[in-house]
């Protein structure tokens, strides 16, 4: 993309009064010293760094940088959303500073309301739930597959959504998470054109790929705002340089802009937006315009180094390109190293815990798995700690022999009541045992990897109930749950 076509320019004064500043905080021996830092010493640079963050955070009430509810303006900040949509090749962008959670709520209720039905990938994040919640849509479920030899959830297929919309001719619109946590990527591309062709919209939750536009070159998947979907939104604080709830939401489709809006200005955007986000936000997807592939292909080399050291591992299974299929898996993000640990008789928590106590820590274990994110901070030195580290730990219980059954995920419960349904009905909270064949008042999912095992409405299940009994057992915890030790579920009253 040409620097003539976006200009990343309205708040650069900022940025340049930084560096130096930012340089000095970053340095090895300024890092090093903060190890014997005294009270007194910590107090002073505390008050430093939010000095600098109150010059950073302006009034929303400065009518010099603009609104992110008027984009109607030349200001700063609709010129950055002007860059931002030029950047990843759309036609509108939207930059929100309460994470991706707070994009997807609006966006699926944007896209159907009471009466009306949507399909949904049940590996969704609980954000999408929640719109569920407040739109009172119909939820339809899209199944991913469990592969149980790799240990994790595939990308949803276009065959299975294929399935669903000849099942079901009245969906509205599909939501789907593209890619996976994993990294995994699916036919994103063919799953919205069927879907375009029936008058579906698509949203894709891509919180985990928000640098894939930018990366074709370094083998990177297809990206789902190039692949046409409707909306796309992206955590540009997970992968790319923002500060934490840092993300964007993509239209190509801007006919959804207006009512995005109308949801969006409802409280799931701050009315006290922060500046620093959104600076960082800019900032972020500028190095990509920039210095993407550069700054990146390093990245791609550490993963690789990664992943062949862990494949001379005793009882690690090393996930890479050899799962692209074209079909299930059309594309992987190099940069995202899964090692399925079940060989060592070990779980993926117990790894987690073991490489802690060595000082790495890993971005995400479930039982059969752990992930680790290469991103272009990461040096050869690091991989080869990391690596050392993995060695130890697996020398530690080198004499566990057996090897764990496979940790497969429960069926998908019936629905019973949308979710909107369940949540507004009188509800009551029962023993766990007592709530087997009764209806959830309550969406409840384990992370990680996260996905709702039952949602709000369904029937629950012994299945289900043993599923989750067993990830807390083995070292996970139940999420959106209101018994975190899970001997009693909310379960919607009886009328008999």
């Amino acid at each position: 993309m040409s620097d003539r076509v976006i200009n990343f320019s309205p708040l650069r004064q900022v940025i340049e009064r930084l560096r130096t500043a930012w340089e000095t905080i970053a340095s090895p021996a300024f890092l090093s010293a903060l190890r014997d830092i005294t009270a007194t010493e910590a107090a002073d640079l505390r008050r430093a760094i939010l000095r600098v963050l109150a010059f950073l955070d302006d009034s929303v009430s400065n009518p010099h940088l603009g609104s992110i509810f008027d984009r109607t303006g030349s200001d700063p900040l609709n010129r950055m959303l002007h860059n931002i949509a030029a950047a990843y090749g759309v036609t509108e962008a939207v930059a929100g500073t309460t994470g991706t959670t707070g994009l997807n709520v609006p966006a699926v209720m944007t896209l159907a309301s009471v009466g009306q039905r949507i399909a949904i990938g049940r590996d969704c994040h609980v954000s999408v739930i929640g719109g569920l919640y407040l739109s009172g849509a119909e939820p339809v479920y899209l199944v991913p597959r469990f592969d149980p030899d790799l240990g994790v959830l595939l990308p949803l297929s276009l065959a299975q959504v294929v399935d669903v919309l000849d099942s079901h001719p009245d969906v509205r619109a599909i939501v789907i998470t593209m890619p996976t946590y994993h990294g995994l990527m699916g036919d994103v591309s063919g799953i919205v054109d069927e879907c375009h062709r029936r008058g579906v919209l698509v949203m894709v939750d891509a919180a985990h790929g928000p640098h894939f536009h930018f990366l074709r070159g370094l083998g990177f998947p297809v990206a789902a705002e190039d692949a046409g979907a409707d909306m796309v939104t992206q955590s540009t604080h997970k992968v790319l340089s923002a500060l934490n709830q840092g993300s964007v939401l993509l239209f190509n489709n801007p006919t959804l802009l207006p009512r995005y809006e109308e949801f969006q200005a409802m409280g799931f955007q701050s009315t006290s937006f922060s500046y620093p986000i959104l600076l960082s936000i800019e900032h972020a997807i500028e190095q990509m315009v920039r210095d993407g592939e550069r700054t990146w292909a390093d990245a791609v080399g550490h993963a690789r180094r990664l992943r062949d050291g862990a494949k001379r591992l005793r009882g690690i299974r090393v996930l890479d390109e050899s799962i692209v299929d074209g079909l299930l898996v059309t594309g992987i993000d190099p940069t995202r190293v899964t090692l399925n640990v079940r060989g060592t008789g070990l779980s993926g928590y117990q790894v987690s815990d073991m490489l802690l106590d060595r000082g790495v820590i890993v971005e995400m274990a479930t039982p059969d798995v752990v992930l680790f994110l290469v991103s272009p901070s990461v040096t050869t030195s690091l991989i080869d700690a990391t690596l050392d580290a993995l060695g130890e730990a697996l020398e530690v219980a080198a004499n566990v022999t057996c090897v764990r059954p496979v940790f497969e995920p429960p069926a998908l419960p019936t629905r019973v009541l949308t979710p909107q349904q369940a949540m507004r009905a009188p509800r009551e909270r029962v023993p766990q045992a007592q709530a087997v064949g009764r209806i959830s008042g309550e969406t409840i999912g384990c992370y990680p990897p996260g996905q709702a095992i039952f949602v709000a409405g369904e029937r629950i299940t012994q299945e289900g109930v043993d599923y989750l009994a067993r990830a807390i057992e083995a070292g996970g915890h139940l999420k959106r749950v209101q018994d975190d030790h899970f001997q009693t579920i909310d379960v919607v009253r009886s009328t008999e």
